[in-house]
């Protein structure tokens, strides 16, 4: 439990703040709606609000969540990352995008101030993305962007995630395709694409490698597509996890390695020095910025990494993660 208020460097809090959205809904915490809910409503006036972002919930929760808005437009507006319905096919994934996006609108006409729904989160239809690079998936991006536009549903970005089994095809051109999209998106209410990245989850093949994190991160650094990560990030720094018997990757790990890559241009093997670093020592934060092992970005640098590449993480855990830090003495 926490005593005492936490407070960040200028360095440590430009490249987290705002930065996790709360997903006490989802495994392994699975917590129910009323106590999920009620734990993000404390955390958003807590001392630790700095740190928060989103309440990640399934569009078709939104109807349980509702029972638990703030009920006052002085409160801040209850911010939602909705995670829109999955579909098992290409063929359904039309309807399934449409159904979701009726749910949201719904959820936001029912509450106005009381609600922001400004991310969404969709997870492309398996059997598209296993033969990505077909004439297909060049359209799906635009129809995805199109629905939304058309729907009602205003100001959201959305996160894209891909069944991925060759990252080098598959996420590479699943990526490109949502630059040339952005590229050339002329649409008011549906913001640019952007890349959801799944760091872990219950099982070690959900895990991706220390080479595919780094591809991820190069990759969108060199289109221009920005990206959020989900699962399995509940310490800074990578580590060993003795219920899976394999190695976690650590938020403190990815964000920092995002935002040297974007301040310094580095290449794929030196983003994944930063990612497999196991040393806290290495990482040094201040009022300036961010060093790590002589490379560092400034408080500016780190900023613009956050605006232009990566912006949050999935967390089933709010308290865990800023526990690690506070172990770590870096808050």
């Amino acid at each position: 439990m926490q005593t005492t208020d936490r407070v960040p460097v200028a360095g440590l809090r430009a490249l987290l703040e705002n930065t996790l959205d709360y997903a006490g809904l989802f495994p392994p915490a699975n917590l129910g709606m009323e106590k999920a809910a009620s734990h993000y409503t404390r955390y958003r006036i807590g001392p630790d609000a700095w740190f928060l972002s989103h309440f990640a919930c399934p569009v078709d929760r939104l109807t349980e969540l509702e029972a638990h808005i703030p009920p006052s437009a002085k409160s801040p507006p209850l911010l939602v990352s909705a995670l829109f319905l999955r579909s098992g096919s290409w063929k359904e994934f039309n309807a399934k995008i449409s159904e979701s996006l009726d749910l949201i609108l719904r959820f936001k006409n029912s509450h106005g101030p009381l609600v922001r729904v400004d991310s969404i989160e969709v997870a492309l239809p398996a059997d598209l993305t296993a033969s990505v690079g077909r004439v297909e998936v060049q359209h799906l991006i635009p129809a995805v962007a199109e629905a939304i536009e058309l729907s009602g549903v205003v100001g959201v970005t959305p996160f894209l995630e891909v069944t991925a089994t060759d990252w080098d095809s598959q996420v590479r051109m699943t990526i490109q395709a949502m630059a040339k999209h952005n590229s050339g998106w002329r649409g008011v209410h549906c913001r640019r694409m952007a890349f959801k990245l799944r760091t872990g989850g219950v099982k070690t093949d959900a895990l991706p490698t220390i080479d595919q994190v780094a591809f991820v991160i190069k990759t969108c650094l060199d289109t221009g597509v920005r990206f959020k990560c989900t699962a399995g990030l509940h310490h800074p720094l990578r580590h060993s996890d003795q219920s899976l018997n394999t190695k976690m990757h650590g938020f403190l790990n990815i964000f920092g390695a995002a935002a040297l890559a974007h301040a310094q241009s580095l290449p794929a093997a030196d983003i994944g020095q930063v990612l497999q670093d196991e040393d806290r020592r290495h990482f040094q934060f201040n009022e300036e910025g961010f060093v790590w092992n002589g490379v560092g970005a400034t408080v500016e640098q780190i900023s613009e990494a956050r605006y232009d590449l990566i912006v949050s993480f999935g967390s089933c855990s709010f308290e865990e993660p800023l526990d690690n830090l506070e172990e770590l003495g870096l808050l």
